[in-house]
């Protein structure tokens, strides 16, 4: 009976296997393609080419359901090799509706920052709400939710470009919001404030909510983001952290580092002591990814010692400050490899 029970067990019992949760739940809204995420690796892409219109949610499904089952095989979709999401685990046999939605299908931005990925090709210094130069995408979060596609443990991101002046972003926050959104992302320079981020704060359960200002003055600020709106980011930053009483847990200060401007320890103490000054208990810091990402091809994109210094620093100084760090893994793994991680 017992060796019965155990066959069964066996049967019932779901195969470990590489995977990501994209891959099972995953959306994202590039400016041109609909995708299974957003990692620069591009993951799985569900159409290509795209320029708005029409999406055939049944055909996507079938891709899916067709990249678990190579996933099952063993095959891995050649765009998600070596991807840090990946994990060997033991993944449900049910494809669960749509729990992450990625929205970057714009590129415009109310700074100028001068370690931007999109900087080829993005529109920088807008100083009024306009929409995405590609499509509009509140259409398709209003269909998914109207027509039942997407978990009530959902997650949805907003990356850009900056949120505050894409004419859509509201109502694709209120979108959420008004259908029990669980998790809501947001990343802003803190130039403009958004009516939006505000409400999610004081309504979603979960919200993180990351912005750069990467120093600790107004002149370096200049220098970094090309434009005169510190005073302008540490006002809003307040602003926010005094709408909810949550919101303390939910904001996270981010400090790129960039050689030559802000890559020393002084600039980051100053850093750290300013936001927990002001109230902040989140933080990270990033590496320029222009340096580490392989597709830039930067000449030179070995970790340099002083970095390590700087990290050191830094995680001793939050400890003191009982400041809670947020390191993104892929930084993780360029300053334990010195370099861009291997299988990338």
């Amino acid at each position: 009976m017992f060796n019965k029970l155990m066959k069964i067990f066996k049967k019932q019992t779901p195969k470990e296997y590489l995977s990501c949760r994209y891959i099972h739940g995953g959306i994202t809204f590039m400016d041109n393609a609909i995708r299974v995420c957003c990692s620069h690796k591009c993951g799985v892409t569900f159409i290509e080419d795209y320029k708005g219109g029409f999406i055939n949610w049944n055909r996507i499904y079938e891709k899916r359901k067709k990249v678990i089952e190579d996933c099952k095989k063993g095959i891995i979709p050649e765009n998600c090799k070596g991807c840090i999401d990946l994990e060997k685990r033991q993944w449900s046999d049910e494809i669960p509706l749509i729990d992450d939605i990625y929205i970057n299908h714009w590129d415009h931005c109310n700074c100028g920052c001068v370690y931007c990925v999109q900087s080829s090709r993005g529109e920088y210094l807008v100083s009024e709400k306009k929409p995405s130069a590609f499509y509009n995408v509140f259409e398709h979060i209003n269909y998914l939710y109207n027509n039942n596609k997407v978990s009530k443990k959902a997650h949805v991101e907003l990356v850009g470009g900056d949120l505050t002046v894409l004419d859509e972003a509201d109502s694709i926050i209120n979108k959420c919001l008004d259908n029990g959104v669980e998790r809501m992302s947001f990343h802003s320079s803190c130039i403009n404030y958004s009516q939006g981020i505000e409400r999610a704060l004081k309504e979603a359960p979960q919200v993180d909510f990351d912005f750069s200002i990467d120093c600790a003055s107004r002149e370096l600020y200049k220098k970094i983001k090309r434009i005169d709106a510190f005073d302008q980011v540490i006002e809003n930053v307040k602003k926010y952290l005094a709408c909810s009483e949550k919101a303390k847990d939910s904001l996270i200060a981010k400090y790129i580092i960039v050689d030559g401007l802000n890559d020393n320890i002084e600039e980051l103490d100053k850093w750290l002591e300013l936001m927990y000054s002001i109230g902040i208990r989140n933080t990270k810091v990033d590496i320029n990814f222009k340096k580490f990402f392989p597709e830039f091809h930067h000449s030179d994109p070995t970790v340099p010692a002083h970095y390590y210094e700087m990290f050191e620093h830094y995680n001793k100084k939050i400890e003191q400050l009982g400041i809670k760090d947020h390191c993104w893994e892929f930084t993780r793994r360029v300053i334990k490899e010195g370099g861009i991680p291997k299988g990338y």
